[in-house]
């Protein structure tokens, strides 16, 4: 979890050097009389540091739950190593024929095979982080931690993406002004500054941009809005604060 913490602030230097180069600019479309912000690629050592990172948190979550097989089983089977983790189910393990998931909470023994031998007590305590209920938060982090993790380790860099959060104050002829703040994606089309009617031009034009990168993956749904270097922020404090100190209690005390 330290290697965690080191790596986010790697992450957060790469991401203020990213951004320090203002890594967007404003097009004029080809076809149509409008503007569209062009945002550059961040680069990949973002993408590999936060590998780095997410891999450091998984580890940590199994070696843990390693120690707790360790210190509190009497007997254990042969080969035991070999298949213990710590489980973070996105989706509730399924039974019967054909197989349908059960609803929450999941039967224990669904675990045993990760965990044998854990008192009843911490089994109940890991079944109940499970991703697959949706809430509190850290069920959520869980999750997405256990599908980012799937990702970089078995199949590619995470894809992360330039957005660029927009500051803007006009003022009209007519007197009328507005302000507006909202995210934009590369690529997004920049609507005209036109105020009550279309021969109401700007006077003034006061638009600022800040630059910053999330995750691009489809499987985390809503937290790719989250900036990248906050929602692995959120990931790592929800372990520190939950997971680990109840899983040092049992491995002492079961």
């Amino acid at each position: 979890m330290a290697r965690a913490a080191k790596h986010l602030k790697a992450i957060k230097r790469s991401i203020a050097a990213y951004g320090a180069k203002r890594p967007y600019r404003i097009v004029k479309a080809k076809v149509k009389k409008t503007k569209n912000l062009s945002i550059l690629k961040p680069p990949d050592d973002i993408a590999v540091l936060a590998g780095e990172m997410i891999y450091q948190m998984r580890s940590a979550l199994d070696h843990l739950a390693f120690e707790l097989v360790k210190h509190n089983s009497a007997s254990l089977p042969t080969n035991w190593e070999e298949t213990c983790e710590f489980p973070l189910r996105t989706r509730p393990p399924r039974h019967g024929k054909p197989p349908v998931p059960y609803s929450p909470p999941a039967p224990l023994s669904e675990f045993s095979r990760q965990l044998p031998g854990v008192p009843i007590t911490a089994l109940t305590f890991i079944e109940t982080l499970q991703p697959y209920y949706g809430t509190p938060a850290v069920n959520n982090f869980l999750g997405v931690l256990a599908k980012l993790s799937n990702i970089d380790k078995h199949r590619y860099l995470n894809v992360v993406s330039g957005k660029a959060r927009q500051s803007q104050t006009v003022r009209y002829r007519s007197g009328f002004s507005m302000r507006s703040v909202e995210t934009l994606d590369h690529g997004a089309e920049l609507p005209p500054e036109t105020g009550i009617n279309k021969s109401d031009r700007a006077v003034y034009v006061n638009r600022r941009f800040r630059p910053f990168v999330t995750f691009g993956e489809p499987s985390i749904g809503g937290f790719n809005a989250y900036a990248l270097d906050y929602l692995l922020q959120l990931i790592l404090e929800n372990i520190e604060a939950v997971v680990v100190p109840a899983l040092h209690k049992f491995i002492k005390k079961p």
